[in-house]
């Protein structure tokens, strides 16, 4: 059965409360990086801060020990398509997000709506329905919010499925995408409006900002 947001301004919150709470449960990415050796946290946040120039980095560019450990903790994703660093894939996911930098690939909706906070940039996002192909476009302002007028373009899905995947990118977020306002919504998961999504991404990698800012560098 689908789930969806209840009305009002607390059943809001609380879908936020509880979204956010279930994302982190099932993907623990903050509690990962914070108790990693801070080797590993300084090449995390050179990896990060390569996405939000806009460039994606290549394997080759950090040390390859600290890399695995990073893999093996799932914080990111080492292809030949290059390093992918949620938020950003390194591969082609059907969602852009374009900043002022260039224009980059999300993980996830969730992850899509929360990169112009992270990076500190108002944001295009160019995607399209899960279930009919319609696209949609919207952007996120500087600090993680939508305009009014773009509350009802769309809302995000998270569908419910036994995973099996040992990588959040090729399984959990393969499963939080847009839908458009015209189809319905799958049978089980949960129903999330894009204001409240953009809260649960922001809330999610809130801690990317504060590693940025204690590894921060001469490019920073």
């Amino acid at each position: 059965m689908i789930h969806s947001a209840p009305n009002g301004r607390t059943g809001a919150k609380s879908a936020v409360i509880e979204g956010l709470a279930r994302l982190q449960a099932v993907f623990p990415l903050e509690e990962r990086i914070l108790h990693a050796e801070a080797t590993v946290r300084a090449t995390y946040a050179e990896v990060l801060r390569h996405w939000l120039r806009g460039v994606p980095p290549a394997t080759a560019t950090f040390d390859q020990g600290t890399l695995t450990a990073l893999v093996k903790m799932d914080a990111v994703v080492a292809d030949t398509h290059g390093i992918g660093c949620y938020p950003f894939s390194a591969y082609h996911t059907g969602i852009r997000v374009t900043l002022p930098g260039g224009t980059v690939n999300a993980m996830c909706a969730i992850d899509a709506l929360a990169i112009a906070r992270l990076a500190r940039a108002r944001a295009h996002i160019d995607a399209a329905c899960l279930t009919c192909g319609t696209s949609i476009a919207l952007h996120v302002e500087e600090n993680g919010g939508l305009d009014h007028d773009q509350v009802e373009l769309a809302q995000v899905v998270w569908q419910y499925v036994d995973d099996t995947h040992t990588s959040a990118s090729h399984g959990l977020c393969r499963r939080i995408l847009f839908l458009c306002r015209n189809c319905p919504a799958p049978q089980t998961g949960e129903l999330f409006t894009l204001p409240q999504a953009a809260a649960i991404g922001n809330a999610f990698f809130r801690f990317q900002s504060t590693l940025l800012a204690a590894h921060a560098g001469p490019e920073a």
